[in-house]
């Protein structure tokens, strides 16, 4: 499982953070922080990840990786 955060500029705005698990995205963030944050959820790591929906769709994705 390969978790990777690229920065990415959406068209006439301002630049995002998406995070990709094997090379498939599963959120964008606005900061690095989160990306980060969201990024070590993913991997099992402790992190600050507050937003319960946010939660839930990643360990859908935990659960199939």
């Amino acid at each position: 499982m390969e978790v990777t955060v690229t920065r990415v500029k959406k068209y006439n705005a301002a630049w995002n953070n998406v995070v990709s698990v094997d090379g498939v995205p599963v959120a964008i963030a606005k900061s690095a922080h989160r990306a980060g944050q969201i990024a070590a959820y993913i991997q099992g790591l402790p992190a600050e990840v507050n937003d319960l929906w946010l939660k839930r769709e990643l360990k859908k994705i935990m659960a199939v990786i």
